[in-house]
């Protein structure tokens, strides 16, 4: 009842999304599915009422990093503007959005770390997937870090956390960071629908009532990390709100 198509980037080629919604309405089939996609893709190729027609619920959007200078670095090609956009658009036509991140881009410091956490609790999207920066072979990113990577020379030596190079900041505190962030993010979530609650556009169910008790266990446990941060990276303080 559900399909997952695990493509890296779904809808490449122009016009094949909308040729691929034609066809599954002219098949009569309505299969919920989700796919992993690129917030300029989604844009240029007009693919998100496609999508929604076809029956898409989710998309995993490789948004990676809330700072442009990061996101340059990788030679990523998106925008910030385009991640917010995509995920806007998405939400208006009722398909979940979910992001890839990752940390430890080579010169990434404090300041870019603090604004995907900016850009995360701004856009809320329904989910987010948190790893550290890995160099693919024949990538300039890998020839810059090769001599590093010892015996680690395959993703299979590592981790979604386990930095495999030197960075600006060790192994511990990516592993540390990663919890900071999914805190950060419940905490957020329970603050929305407290709002929801509040406001009466919500009304009271377990689910609700589990976010408020979720965000409130965040709240604490986030504190407790950033001090963690702070002991690891002193120059963390500042940053972290």
């Amino acid at each position: 009842d559900h399909i997952w198509f695990c493509d890296d980037i779904f809808g490449l080629k122009p016009g094949w999304v909308k040729e691929f919604a034609a066809l599954v309405q002219e098949s009569g089939m309505r299969i919920r599915f989700k796919i992993q996609s690129r917030a300029d893709l989604l844009l240029k190729d007009e693919q998100v009422k496609p999508l929604s027609d076809a029956g898409c619920d989710m998309v995993w959007m490789g948004a990676e990093s809330g700072s442009q200078k990061i996101l340059d670095a990788m030679d990523k090609g998106t925008t910030i503007a385009q991640i917010r956009e995509a995920r806007q658009l998405l939400g208006e036509h009722r398909i979940q959005t979910s992001f890839f991140l990752q940390f430890g881009y080579p010169g990434e410091d404090m300041s870019d770390i603090a604004a995907t956490i900016k850009m995360v609790e701004e856009t809320m999207p329904e989910g987010i997937g948190i790893s550290v920066s890995y160099p693919l072979p024949g990538t300039v990113f890998y020839e810059r870090v090769k001599d590093q990577l010892k015996n680690k020379a395959n993703w299979t030596d590592s981790d979604d956390l386990d930095l495999m190079f030197q960075n600006n900041y060790s192994k511990e505190f990516y592993k540390h960071l990663h919890r900071y962030v999914h805190y950060t993010y419940r905490k957020r979530k329970g603050i929305i629908v407290s709002r929801k609650l509040l406001n009466g556009k919500a009304g009271p169910s377990f689910r609700n009532f589990r976010m408020l008790a979720v965000a409130l266990y965040a709240h604490f446990k986030k504190r407790e990390i950033r001090n963690k941060l702070i002991h690891i990276e002193p120059t963390a303080g500042p940053y972290l709100h």
